[in-house]
This record gives structure tokens, sequence and C-alpha cells, in this order.
């Protein structure tokens, strides 16, 4: 899977480094594999513990929730926008929902500033991280104007049509979520491959001491 979900990169990949290459340059079978240090409890900068934070696999975990939150409100607009549940509920309920769906674009939005500081340029290396911010700031102006401007999206179709256009915002972040997940994976594969690769190194020394203390003579 790690051949097509290389196409979709997000900020905070090491992707140009190792180039999703097999044959990678492996550690000496001596060491042990070092543990990155949690950047809140070490000398960490603020810039780097944003790094840290947006590249954890929790922190993904949790806007994929809010994306399907966001998914949720979105279908729940477009069925009152074709009045199918108008009759059975209030008036303020659409604008209950219209709200709690800019609290979540809200989210994004300082998430979407969070990752412009941490990662400044690089941000804009990541094509599917910037159509990510585009999808969630025109997203976030739509319904800021709607709310101010009820009467410029009169047409309900084109009303729609502009909320349908944030469910590639669900697919993208679900693609990044599942690509940080098996990111993790290869991650913890290769540590425990390195693990038994000086395993392997540290019984091969013992065998060959074996074999010298009984076959050479004294």
């Amino acid at each position: 899977m790690s051949k097509y979900l290389k196409h979709f990169t997000s900020v905070g990949d090491k992707q140009n480094e190792r180039q999703w290459k097999v044959d990678e340059e492996k550690q000496q079978p001596e060491e042990e594999p070092q543990k990155t240090p949690h950047p809140f409890t070490s000398s960490y900068s603020f810039r780097d513990a944003l790094k840290w934070l947006f590249g954890c696999h929790k922190f993904q975990i949790v806007i994929v929730c809010l994306v399907i939150l966001d998914a949720l409100f979105v279908l729940i607009e477009v069925l009152l926008d074709l009045e199918l549940l108008h009759d059975k509920v209030d008036d303020i309920v659409p604008e209950i929902f219209h709200y709690l769906s800019i609290a979540v674009l809200s989210f994004f939005l300082l998430e979407i500033v969070g990752k412009l500081y941490a990662f400044r340029l690089e941000f804009f290396h990541h094509k599917f991280e910037v159509f990510d911010a585009i999808i969630v700031i025109i997203s976030f102006i739509i319904d800021v104007v709607y709310v101010t401007r009820e009467d410029i999206f009169s047409a309900v179709g084109l009303l729609i049509l502009l909320r349908l256009w944030r469910v590639a915002r669900i697919v993208n972040g679900v693609i990044l979520s599942v690509k940080s997940r098996a990111e993790e994976k290869i991650h913890k594969l290769k540590e425990k491959q390195e693990t038994l690769l000086a395993r392997v190194s540290q019984l091969e020394q013992q065998c060959t001491q074996q074999v010298l203390f009984i076959y050479l003579p004294y």
C-alpha cells in the first residue's frame, strides 16, 4: 500500500530523505535504536513541538473524528436545504448545525495556521495539504457569508454544490490518516528489524567465539 500512499504527502513527512527505498542505509547492528524524546518534556522549541504534534497519530485521529463530525453536519445541512427534514425540525435547528460547522472549520483554520508557522515554506511542498487548506478556507468563507447574507445563496442547487465541495476535504483527511497510520507501522517494523539484526549479530559473535574456543589450539 505504501507505493500508493507515498503520493499523498503531508507536512512533517521524511519522504524526501528516505525516498521510499527498501534498501536504505542500515544502522550499525550494535547500536540500539534511539528513542525520540518527548518534545513537551525536553528542550524542544515551540515550533518543534508543533511539528511533533501535527505528526502525532493521536492528533490525526482527532482530526479524522472532527472531519467525520463535519461531514455529518454537512449531510444534515444538505438534507435541510433539500427540505427533506424541514417539516420535522424547528427553524432554529439549521442555524445550530450551521454554527457547529463553523466551529469545526475554525479549529481546522487554527490547524492550518499552526502548520504554516511550524513548517513555513515546507507546507507548500505538499499538494494535498495545500488542497486541504484551500477547501477549509473556502468552506469557512462560504459559511460565514451565508450567515450574514443568506440571500446570496438563494439558489438551493448552488448552496448544495458548495456544501458537497467539502466532501473532498473528508476524503483527503481520511487518506492522510491512513497514510500516517501506515507510516507508523513501517517505522515500528523497522525498529523491530534493527533490534533483531542486533540480536543476530550478537549471536553470530558468540558462535564465532565458541568455534574458536573449540577448534583453535591453546
